[in-house]
Order: C-alpha cells, then structure tokens, then sequence
C-alpha cells in the first residue's frame, strides 16, 4: 500500500475517498434537485426510467455509509495506536464532526419553515429523526441518525470482541441481520404494514448496518491487503457500482420491495471496497490532491443543506410565478444550491473542521500530558 497507515489522506486511496464523497454528494443533489422541479412544473411528469435513475438517492447514501465505516475505523485504530483510552476522545471526535454543520442546517431550516414543536425539535436535536420522523427540508438528515446509531454500536461490539475487527464485524454483522430480520416480520405481521411507526425504521437502521461494517472490514484488513492491490481492482469496483446501479433502477421499475432494495445494497457493497482499495494503485490520483481536497469539504454541507436550498429556490419561484418545465427547474435548482456552496457551503465546512482539529488537538495535549512517561 503506497500511503502509510496513518497517513491515509496523503495517499491515493485518500484522494479517491475525498472524489467519491463530493461525487456521491452530487448525485443526491440531482436526484432531489429533479424531484423538486417537479413542484414548479406541477403539472408535468418524468419519464419512468428518468424516475428510477436520477430520481432516487438512496443507492448513493449507501456509499456514505461504507466510506463512512472505513474513515471511522481508521480513526479509532489510529487512536488505539496512541495509547490513549477510546473514550470520551472517540465521542467527542464524533460529535464535533457531526454536529457544527447539521446545527447550522437547522437553523436554516427553522427560518425557513418555523418552529416544528418541541417533541420533533428534540427528535433532531438527539439525532432520533431517522426514526420519529424528519422535517421535510432537512430529508436528508435521515441518514445521520443511522451513523450515529453506528458510531455508538461499532466501539462497544470491538470491546466486546477484544477488539478484533474480523471477530467484530462478523457479530455485528449476524446480528444486525438477525435484528432488522425480526423487526420487519414483526412490522409485517403485527403491524400490518403500517406506516409512520418507529419498528421500520429501526429495521431499516439494522439493515444498512452491513454496509458500514464491509468499511469498517476494508479498514482492518488495510495493510494485510497492501501485498494484493492491483490497478484493475479500481475500474473493476466503479463497474461493480453502475451494474448495481442500473440492477436498483430496474429493480426500482418494477417496484421491488424494501427488502430487495436493501439487499441490492449489500451485494454492491464489494464494488465501493474494491474502488478504495484499487485506488491506493493509482499514483496519478495524487495529481487531483487539490480538487480531492475541495470535494471533500463540499461534500457533507452539500449533503445536509441542499433539500433545504431547494426548498427555497421553490418557493421562490412560485412566488414570482415562473414557469418552466422541468429540466430547467432542474438545472436552475441544481445551480442555485450549488452557488450557495462556492459562496458560504464549503467555506462553512473547512471552518468548522479548522475549529474541530483546533478542540481535538487541546483534547490530545491532554492526553499525552496525562499518559505516564
């Protein structure tokens, strides 16, 4: 493996981490970009096979969550490497990095909508609302409460395993199958299928559990794999994704249950791992070191303030009666939110983590200055 263990980021595989991560960001942007275009052509209709392509972003926060559980195990070995007790450095890691932006968001989202009640304010605020149920123009933030529930769980299965990643990720990863298996027979049989209960959600939290951990996995073996890296694992992992892709869209099309979208996700899962890996190979990456950089700070305000930017850019339109069809609200949105990153989005996010590597470092001082000689 061409980059050192810890020092991921000045690699290749960190430049084609940073990249994924902006272009994922994308790609959710333009599928709710075109869902809301749909609200300014109110009486217009999208073709199918636009609808279950670019109409849909879940396949992509499938591929926040495996990037998500590799960085996030990276980051606990790296601290196991110090010496130092997990806790509360590790939580405090995570709540620095999850928390400034999203914050921000909701403000966002309170000037624009108003004050959604104390029950669901305190929902967001605890990163429940995957589960109670999130407001509209933050739709997005559905996903932070699953990592959160992963950040929580990951450390105290490695304890519980001896922190053995292998042994880890295999509990982990029978039990969370075990786990979304019975709530959903339990939401099937008891609940009738109902909508708007909390048992789907948490089956759904459980069930996208294995995507994480296939990162968590690719973290562990990171240097036990170096010897093995080659050139075509990347081009092979990015063909993996688009078969799974156009596998999701058709399996979309015909209206496959959420059952067969999930494992869908499993089964592309590999192709994310063999891109990262396959990545390391590939010197030439380090060329878009600057651009990677860039991406990378895009990437989570883009993620958790774009519905919101769009929301507005709706009303907006309504307001001044404009009329247009559907590309063109589509394009126009997408730009309208994507100007609001270059202007205030990525500088907010390198603010933020300047002010986190600043907390964290004190955080370390300390550490060290408490760790006996």
């Amino acid at each position: 493996m061409k980059a050192e263990p810890n020092s991921l980021k000045e690699g290749s595989a960190g430049v084609v981490i940073d990249l994924l991560r902006g272009g994922l960001a994308l790609m959710v942007l333009a599928a709710h970009a075109l869902e809301s275009a749909l609200r300014v052509a109110e009486q217009a209709a999208l073709p199918e096979w636009l609808t279950v392509t670019l109409g849909h972003g879940g396949f992509w926060v499938n591929g926040f969550f495996v990037l998500s559980g590799f960085c996030i195990h990276r980051s606990v070995l790296a601290q196991r490497r110090r010496g130092v007790p997990l806790m509360p450095a590790y939580a405090e890691a995570r709540l620095t990095r999850l928390y400034p932006v999203y914050l921000v968001a909701l403000v966002w989202v309170l000037l624009f909508s108003g004050w959604p009640g104390g029950g669901r304010m305190t929902s967001h605020l605890l990163m429940t609302q995957g589960v109670t149920g999130v407001m509209p123009s933050l739709k997005p933030a559905w996903s932070l409460t699953y990592e959160a529930a992963y950040y929580a769980l990951w450390p105290l299965v490695l304890v519980l395993c001896g922190w053995r990643t292998r042994r880890a990720v295999l509990l982990a990863l029978v039990g969370s199958v075990i786990c979304a298996a019975v709530l959903m027979g339990v939401w099937k049989r008891w609940m009738a299928g109902a909508e708007g209960t909390w048992v789907l959600p948490m089956a759904l939290v459980a069930a996208q559990f294995p995507l994480w951990l296939g990162g968590a996995w690719l973290a562990g073996e990171w240097e036990r794999l170096g010897p093995a890296v080659r050139r075509w694992m990347m081009p092979a992992g990015l063909l993996w994704i688009i078969v799974g892709y156009a596998a999701n869209a058709w399996a979309l099309k015909l209206g496959a249950s959420a059952t067969v979208m999930t494992a869908l996700g499993w089964l592309v899962t590999p192709g994310w791992l063999l891109t990262v890996l396959g990545g390391a190979a590939w010197d030439e990456w380090r060329k878009l070191a600057a651009v990677a950089r860039w991406c990378g700070l895009l990437s989570y305000p883009l993620y958790i303030l774009h519905q919101v930017l769009l929301d507005m850019g709706v009303a907006w339109l309504h307001a001044w009666k404009v009329s247009m069809s559907p590309g063109p609200a589509c394009v126009l949105l997408f730009l309208l939110v994507m100007l609001n990153m270059l202007l205030w989005g990525v500088r907010l996010e390198a603010a933020c983590l300047g002010w986190r590597a600043r907390f964290l470092a004190r955080r370390r001082t300390r550490e060290l200055e408490t760790v006996p000689a």
